[in-house]
């Protein structure tokens, strides 16, 4: 897992190397920039910075001084430098050692033909201590190369930010309306919230470690980003394994008026893993019929020993529902609640506390809400600071919480995961009871905050693999080949 800081830890640890350093990190970072630069335009056309058309935008800070040091370094690889100041200063060392090697705009100018004649712009305006949207120069500078006309070429230029693409918040990703979207991000020291939660508008994102990373070492991640590696620790069966050693889940979905979520969400666990998948409801006749591998009860109560359940898509939230959710969470057994369990938590108070004791107890509940069944948890929707609210729901809840969306949250009191999806193809009905089944598979080996980021990553696969609009029942039949894939990786 990938992990990720937010600016002011990156900003503690960079201290005893510029202590140690001074300037130098400076230096290493714009040489770093300065080399991804070349490779960029390597790729645009040949060969590469000689004779190639760099325009810089350069603002008052650090990430202006990064600018203008690889833009001497390209310029020394033979590309023409251009530089327009969108900041009320320039970095003094910099803008020196550049000097007469590149042409500088006034602050005040519009360099249009300057933006529509680049091959490669850096965006150098603002860091990860910035807030809010662009003002000033830079908001004229962004609006001007998000509208530029490319003329005859037809082929806009590079727009490589500076640890952040400006405009755009550093916790949060949210886009200002004054933004400069880019197509290649170089960080440094680690991956910011920006980076994942607005990948749209980092384009393809590099991070160079510059000895920043091994200080970050002692420190704790604001949340770690799960990568398609770390699916290799989702369970496998052992020699001596058998149906049960795995792990068992009790699965009870579905109603008359919804069968599918019950079809749905067994056929979830039964791909994610080979051990027996066990379904109490009335739709067992439904469910067992389509899955005859599953064993089916009408009742919880008759469905034998599991070692987790997985509760709520498509119930009902009537009376009886909420005596059988009571009763599930009135054990000490790992339960995953969503649908309508989620909304039964939300609308009794009975309920809520019963998942608040369970974590008190040290029994597991994972709640799987999507943004509005959030809101009727929290009292508010999640906002853009989506790891913040998911966290907050946790800790009111004593449990952990997975919010559903591109970029899904797991979070406990203690621990945050993401999981990059890469597509929005899940976002379609039934595909949340397919993440049920996974997810209840997952806990039922193991009851942690990891095995509900790796549930979540192998459904944001499976999704992804079937690569279009696509029905939840095919992300279902998907998640094998997606397992099968990640736990053997040479075959």
């Amino acid at each position: 897992m990938i992990p990720v800081h937010t600016p002011d830890t990156v900003r503690a640890a960079e201290k005893p190397l510029l202590t140690k350093l001074g300037g130098g990190l400076m230096r290493r970072a714009a040489h770093a920039l300065a080399v991804d630069c070349d490779r960029i335009l390597r790729g645009r056309r040949n060969p590469g910075p000689a004779g190639a058309k760099v325009l810089v935008l350069a603002g008052s800070g650090g990430n202006g001084g990064d600018a203008l040091f690889a833009a001497a370094e390209l310029a020394r690889r033979g590309a023409g430098v251009t530089v327009w100041p969108v900041g009320s200063t320039l970095h003094g060392e910099a803008s020196a050692f550049l000097g007469p090697r590149a042409r500088w705009r006034e602050p005040g100018e519009q360099p249009v033909g300057d933006v529509r004649d680049a091959d490669l712009i850096i965006d150098g305006i603002v860091g990860i201590g910035a807030s809010g949207g662009l003002r000033g120069h830079g908001a004229d500078a962004a609006r001007m190369i998000r509208g530029c006309d490319t003329g005859d070429t037809g082929t806009c230029p590079a727009v490589v930010a500076v640890d952040i693409p400006s405009g755009v918040d550093p916790m949060t990703g949210h886009a200002h309306d004054d933004h400069l979207p880019a197509t290649h991000t170089v960080t440094f020291g680690a991956l910011k919230p920006v980076h994942v939660f607005g990948a749209e508008h980092c384009g393809t994102v590099t991070c160079h470690g510059l000895g920043i990373d091994r200080e970050l070492e002692n420190h704790i991640p604001y949340a770690r980003l799960v990568e398609r590696g770390d699916l290799a620790a989702w369970p496998r069966p052992g020699r001596t394994s058998d149906k049960y050693t795995g792990g068992v889940v009790g699965i009870h979905a579905g109603s008359g008026r919804y069968p599918g979520a019950a079809v749905l969400a067994t056929a979830g666990a039964l791909r994610a893993t080979s051990p027996m998948v066990r379904f109490a409801g009335s739709c067992h006749g439904a469910v067992t019929t389509a899955h005859p591998e599953v064993i089916g009860t009408a009742t919880t109560g008759e469905a034998g020993r599991v070692q987790a359940w997985a509760v709520g898509p498509g119930t009902g939230t009537g009376d009886d529902e909420a005596g059988i959710l009571a009763d599930l969470l009135a054990t000490d057994l790992p339960v995953l609640l969503d649908a309508d369990a989620l909304t039964l938590v939300s609308s009794r108070t009975d309920l809520a506390d019963a998942v608040t004791d369970r974590g008190h107890r040290g029994a597991f509940t994972v709640l799987t809400p999507h943004d509005r069944e959030f809101g009727r948890l929290a009292g508010t929707t999640p906002g853009p600071d989506r790891i913040a609210a998911t966290r907050a729901l946790a800790e009111k809840l004593n449990c952990c919480v997975l919010l559903k969306g591109r970029v899904t949250v797991i979070a406990t009191t203690d621990e945050c995961l993401l999981v990059d999806a890469g597509c929005s193809w899940a976002a379609t009905p039934g595909s949340g009871d397919v993440l049920t089944g996974i997810t209840g598979a997952a806990i039922a080996h193991r009851p942690d905050p990891g095995m509900v980021a790796l549930a979540a990553k192998i459904h944001a696969e499976a999704a992804l693999a079937c690569g279009g609009p696509v029905p939840s029942g095919d992300i279902a039949e998907a998640v094998r080949g997606v397992v099968r894939k990640a736990v053997n990786p040479d075959r």
